[in-house]
């Protein structure tokens, strides 16, 4: 591994954790999870969990690792490459990779980066969470308040991880520790298995962690983090009583709001975020940012909108006005996502990438008290998001009229943003209705899941791939 790398960008207590891990994780991959035994230096453990600062150093560390690589699950993958799986961006140039997520024809054989970057990244952070948490468990250098943080913080990360995964490509390795007798005979935990796990980690990280932010800043998970993570997860399951509770909880915190700014939304400054993590770049501030702005106007962006986001604003919506911008290259207009507006900067960083925002649990709310058939709550958590980008409320009385509008709320709210247009569609069923034609002719039920690389396959006996592939 670069040493600059070690000794630049990542606190030298995270350096030893690496060190203990690099031999499965080097370069993303694991093999088998893994069939060679533990290395020596795992004594090194006792190193970085000797004191509060060096265990806080191996936390702040591991964040920085999850934004290391772009276009991986945590830092680009999550909102790109499920857009284009989607129907609210494509590539503007033939490229191999994103014609596979765009087309919805990714063949695993051919090994495309897009999934190693998904799936390999993913575990990973999985496998290093793991590593901090058994670290976390055998300590007994450390105070208890600043083990609880650090640990509930832990159980945000892994949970954040495993909602990808789960979503992205369903049936999963269920891997809770660093074990390599037993993560080396682990096949694939039904979906309902990650989630309970997903619901049981939030939990007690909701009982671990403190209202106040350990950080400078918002870049390290405190209890609303949880709590806001667990509404998304109790929406994903349908479990509406608890979604409303706990998006509420949020939204009546006090902590956060809806600034009337639409260009602030994704400052580092912003009191919309709930969730933001911090670059570790020295040229650029976000990958979204950096990818999805061109270099002037008069270059194609890499990625442009879909016809069908774009003409799904209604007019007078000033998101439409705010958060996209267009250049005309060859007497074609491309249309492109502007909510990240930095595409290069060294530090000090004036955007964060934001994981969770405000405006989310209202939208989450008003699904939630939708669904249980409250829908004069529901209708003012929608004209709340409705209001802020300058329409007026909703004309919609009905339930289904109510669910619709949210629906298409959350679409033009929340567009390229971690992967919500394409969760979106598969939770609500709406899959197959929305981008059977779109998509046509390679679109197939089956696309609802990503593939496992066959490069996985091969490595470890105990996966089986999805249908379809």
């Amino acid at each position: 591994m670069n040493s600059f790398f070690l000794k630049f960008i990542i606190p030298k207590s995270f350096q030893l954790l690496i060190v203990l891990i690099m031999f499965c994780f080097f370069i993303g991959s694991c093999k088998k999870f893994v069939s060679i035994p533990p290395p020596e230096v795992r004594l090194e453990t006792s190193q970085v969990f000797g004191n509060d600062q060096s265990a806080i150093g191996s936390v702040v560390g591991l964040y920085s690792q999850f934004v290391q690589s772009s276009f991986s699950i945590t830092n680009g993958g999550g909102s790109i490459y499920p857009a284009l799986s989607a129907d609210e961006i494509y590539n503007t140039a033939a490229n191999v990779d994103y014609d596979a997520f765009r087309t919805n024809n990714i063949i695993p054989v051919t090994n495309t980066t897009g999934l190693n970057r998904m799936w390999q990244a993913g575990f990973r952070n999985i496998y290093h969470v793991n590593a901090v948490i058994e670290g976390l468990t055998k300590s007994t250098a450390l105070t208890d308040s600043v083990k609880s943080q650090l640990m509930g913080e832990m159980l945000v990360a892994r949970a954040f991880n495993y909602l990808y995964l789960v979503n992205l490509y369903g049936d999963l390795p269920l891997i809770t520790t660093i074990s390599f007798g037993v993560n080396e005979k682990l096949s694939r935990s039904s979906v309902a298995s990650i989630y309970q796990q997903i619901t049981t980690d939030l939990v007690e990280a909701k009982m671990k962690l403190k209202s106040n932010y350990p950080s400078s800043g918002r870049v390290r998970p405190n209890k609303l983090v949880a709590i806001a993570l667990l509404a998304r997860v109790y929406l994903y399951l349908s479990d509406w009583e608890n979604a409303a509770e706990q998006a509420a909880e949020v939204i009546n915190s006090g902590t956060y709001s809806l600034g009337s700014n639409l260009n602030n939304v994704f400052l580092a400054s912003s009191n919309e975020a709930i969730w933001q993590v911090s670059p570790t770049s020295t040229t650029l501030n976000t990958i979204e940012g950096n990818q999805f702005n061109p270099p002037s106007s008069t270059v194609r962006p890499t990625f442009a909108i879909t016809d069908y986001l774009l003409n799904s604003f209604e007019l007078g919506d000033l998101r439409k006005t705010n958060w996209l911008r267009s250049n005309i290259v060859s007497g074609i207009t491309y249309h492109y996502p502007y909510k990240y507006k930095v595409r290069t900067g060294a530090p000090p960083y004036t955007e964060l990438n934001v994981w969770l925002r405000l405006a989310e649990m209202y939208l989450i709310r008003a699904e939630a008290k939708a669904q249980l058939n409250d829908l004069i709550a529901a209708k003012g958590d929608l004209n709340k998001i409705r209001n802020r980008a300058g329409l007026t409320n909703s004309l919609a009385v009905t339930q289904g009229d109510i669910l619709s509008a949210i629906a298409q709320e959350r679409r033009v709210e929340l567009f390229t943003e971690w992967g919500h247009r394409w969760l979106d569609l598969k939770r609500t069923k709406k899959e197959n209705e929305v981008l059977s034609s779109i998509k046509n002719p390679n679109w197939q039920p089956t696309d609802v899941l990503y593939p496992i690389a066959q490069y996985e396959l091969d490595t470890n006996p105990f996966l089986v791939q999805n249908p379809g592939y």
